[in-house]
Formats: C-alpha cells, structure tokens, sequence
C-alpha cells in the first residue's frame, strides 16, 4: 500500500526539518530511532518510502557533521588545529573560555556554497545579502513598532573594523562626539583590548574626536557652546565660535546603553549622525533577558546607525554588522576604507542567514531560555541517574540556583524603576541578571580530587565546563542543550 503524495510530502518536509538541526550523531541517531518507531506500524511499501526519505535528509547534513565528528586528518599532527567544542555547565553564558552555544545549523550550511570552491564569482552577491539582512530587521521592527524605516546594512570581520568605517564618515572634516558616560573598557567578558571607546575612535579618525559631558551622569547632547566654541577647555565669553563649525560633520558616538539622552527633535541636532555601538546585545530583543539591549532597540530609540559585534547573543560568528539609515549606510560605501573591512561572502551569507532565522523564530539563546523549569529539572534527575554510575562519584543531588548571562553591568540596559518601590519590594526583586535554572551537584569520591576530575572533563577535545565548589562538582543546564547532555555520562565515564 502506498502513502498519500501529501502524506509523502508532509514526512519531508518533517523529516528535513529535524534533520537540518541534527548536527552531531547522537541526535542525527535519536531521530532515526524515533522515525523507526513511526513506521513500523506502516506497510512495507511505506516504511521503504519513509527510509529512503530520511536517508535524503541525512545525506543534507552530512557535511556539517562531518566537520565535528571526523575530523582525524586534521587532529594527526603534533599540534591540533581542531577547536574544542564546549559543553557549558557554569551557569554563566558568557565564560571566558565560550559559550557552548552554537549559532542556527542553516546559518552554517549557508557559508558551504561560498567556501566548496566551484561557485560563480557575483560581485552582486555581498551586496544583495546585506540588502537581505537589512530588509528582514526593516520588516521586524515595523511588525514590532508599527513605524516603517528603511534601513541599509553592512557587514565587517570585527568590531574595530567597524569602527574604523564610522572614523571615516565625513573625512577630515569630520567632528566625533563620543561621551563621557561610554568612559569604559568593553572587552573584559573575553579577555581582549581593554582600549576605551574614544581611543579606539582616535586610531583610525582623521579628524578630531572629543569627549563631552560627566562620566557618571545622563547627558543632554553637546551644547552650541561646546559644538561651535571647538573645546571644551576653552568656554570663556572671550572665546570666538568656530565659524568652520557649521560645515563640519558631527557625529555622536556611544557605548549602547549609555545613560544618554535621546535625541529631541531639535534643529541644532537634525545634520547630527548618531552612531550606537553594542559591544554585547541581540539582533532583536530576546524574551526574559531585558538587560541585553538589540540593534532593534537602538533603531527604535533613533539611532542613525547601530554597530553590533557577534557573539552567543547575536547569534552570529565574531563578525561585526551594521545597520542603519540608507543615507549613512552609503557615506559608508564612499569611505576609502570600505573595501578593505568588508566581510567575505561567506560570513556575510551566515549572518544574512541567522538574521533570517532569528526573525522568524528566536536566537539559539532565546531557545535555551524558553525551555522551563519543569524540563530542566526532568533533565537534571536522568543526568543525576546516569552519573551516579560513575566510579569517582560517591553521591548526587539537585539544586535550583540561578544561572546568569555574566554580563559586565555598565553593558547592561537600563530597567524601568518599579511603580511601588517600597523597601519590602524592592529587597525581594531578583537581581536582573538572573536566569530559574537546575543543577546536578556530585559528591566527589574521597579517593578523587575535584580540580583534577574539573580539569580532566575540560581538556578533551570535547570539552564539559562545570565549577568546582568546596570539593563537588555542580553542572547548570540552562546552557546545556539536550543533544549535548546526552554526551555528558560518555564524558564522565572517561574521567
């Protein structure tokens, strides 16, 4: 007997799908015990239909998995050039060491058609990805905010590369306004330049780059006096205005959030560039983490142009996008520079990809946040079993301390004071950095050292991060996906 043609196309499309978000082999192998168990009730024409299309769907991600799973010739030398693949059980999102959280499998499989080698060459292609990418968050933020915007997009290898574009906008002529309140180093999270925002800027601009306001306090714009008196030092009733002021290119540019003001509707401030930079944030705002701020919360605060670096929140490689008006997106274009920071095919089609994704769905970390308590904790009591079997694990136990995303504070968006902010209330808020999660605690064999155990599960060339915490081990699956959690009793049976 043979399926229905719909039927047919309904098990494909299906199947397709979660084989498309089957990027290691135990998960490729729990979809094709759970596929076998739907057919065999079926007659044997349809279970032959069934298998040939789940062979179709496996043979579409066999390239990804490949890349993880048999990378042999690459591992043989004296020196690997395999990365580590991170299983993150600290409870902190953003650990130095990585995240463990991959961004969308389509996104990947976006980049293999530009890097195989055998694509024709369009110097058309990059442009029309951008176009893409802008198009997507023009559409989600109307959906969002019911105001149409159209929006441009550039997308570069980092975070310095794009600033060396915005140091460009306006040439010599330039003026950059950068305030005192963006006075801090970004980088701490991963361990690189500790330069401020203002350094940074002064390396690449040609004109001049000057601080306004207080570093602690929300700012107004800068003054007509500052802007046409040219310093800051020099604000005496003596002191003539600059009268070249008036032609030059002023453009304001901020850490996002910074405590700044927004943007009245003055005419002093209508030829202003505003540029926001988001050292960490989303591309749209993701549900239960209102600290991370988004390039759709800057577009829909009026910023002219909004800077985002990648990362686990962005779900996007560490490349650099950005997004903005089309007027400035083209100054853009026109800089000298542009060429040279411009990101190869392939990046830009994983970042148009995963914007695309995102738009319709959420991130992968939007994914993480959504599972509930109640499946965490079902999690966390099958791991525990399965542990429990360990020779250097004398007990287990659950706990229900919060995870968190680790992020710097002064990168954190500002939260609306409470309506009723009484003491009571206020002592009982949770703080905002805090995430309901599980976790499994192991008692250490008295025989067995923690750090040793802690070390050991880090260094394998799949690597499970876990804290050590007066002698037990604690593993927090807020990060953890389930495809992942199901390598954890191998990796623990190895130690």
């Amino acid at each position: 007997m043979a399926l229905p043609p719909w039927t047919v196309d309904l098990l494909r499309r299906g199947v397709a799908d979660l084989a498309r978000q089957a990027t290691d082999h135990e998960a490729a192998t729990a979809l094709k015990e759970q596929a076998g168990k739907l057919v065999d009730e079926l007659p044997k024409a349809a279970r032959e239909k069934v298998d040939m299309l789940l062979r179709q769907a496996e043979s579409k991600t066999q390239p990804i998995k490949d890349a993880w799973q048999n990378a042999a010739w690459w591992m043989g030398g004296p020196i690997s050039l395999a990365p580590t693949r991170i299983i993150n059980g600290t409870g902190l999102l953003l650990d130095q060491r990585g995240s463990g959280v991959g961004i969308p499998a389509e996104a990947l499989a976006a980049a293999i058609p530009h890097l195989a080698g055998d694509a024709a060459r369009d110097p058309e292609l990059s442009a029309r990805l951008c176009d893409e990418i802008a198009s997507t968050i023009a559409r989600r933020c109307e959906s969002d905010s019911s105001r149409r915007r159209p929006l441009g997009a550039i997308v570069t290898p980092s975070l310095d590369a794009s600033l060396s574009l915005v140091a460009d906008l306006g040439g010599r002529r330039q003026r950059l306004w950068v305030p005192r309140s963006s006075a801090f180093p970004v980088d701490s999270v991963d361990g690189g330049s500790e330069q401020l925002l203002v350094d940074r800027l002064r390396h690449f601009a040609h004109g001049s780059v000057l601080e306004f306001g207080h570093a602690s306090n929300q700012e107004d714009w800068p003054s007509d006096q500052l802007v046409h008196g040219g310093s800051q030092h020099h604000r005496g009733k003596s002191h003539r205005p600059d009268p070249s002021s008036q032609t030059r290119q002023n453009i304001l540019v901020r850490w996002a959030p910074s405590p700044l003001a927004k943007r009245s509707d003055d005419d002093r401030y209508r030829d202003w560039i505003e540029v926001a930079v988001l050292p960490l944030g989303s591309l749209f705002p993701i549900d239960g983490l209102d600290i991370v701020s988004s390039v759709a919360d800057q577009l829909d605060r009026c910023a002219d142009l909004v800077v985002l670096d990648g990362g686990v929140l962005a779900g996007i490689p560490e490349l650099s996008v950005m997004v903005g008006s089309p007027e400035v997106i083209q100054q853009l274009h026109a800089c000298p520079r542009h060429e040279l920071v411009n990101a190869s095919k392939a990046m830009t089609a994983i970042v148009a990809t995963s914007v695309v994704v995102q738009a319709k769905s959420t991130s992968p970390v939007g994914q993480l946040l959504d599972i509930s308590q109640e499946n965490l904790h079902d999690r966390a009591q099958r791991l525990a079993t399965q542990l429990a079997g360990c020779d250097w694990v004398s007990a287990t136990r659950i706990t229900e301390t919060a995870a968190g995303l680790g992020m710097p504070a002064n990168l954190q968006a500002p939260q609306p004071s409470p309506v009723n902010s009484n003491t009571e209330q206020s002592a009982a808020a949770p703080p905002a950095d805090r995430i309901p999660s599980r976790q499994v605690v192991l008692t250490i064999d008295a025989a067995r050292n923690a750090d040793s155990i802690a070390a050991e599960l880090a260094n394998g060339s799949t690597s499970l991060l876990c804290r050590n915490v007066n002698g037990e081990l604690v593993i927090d699956l807020r990060w953890i996906s389930p495809e992942q959690q199901s390598q954890i009793s191998v990796l623990a049976n190895d130690v």
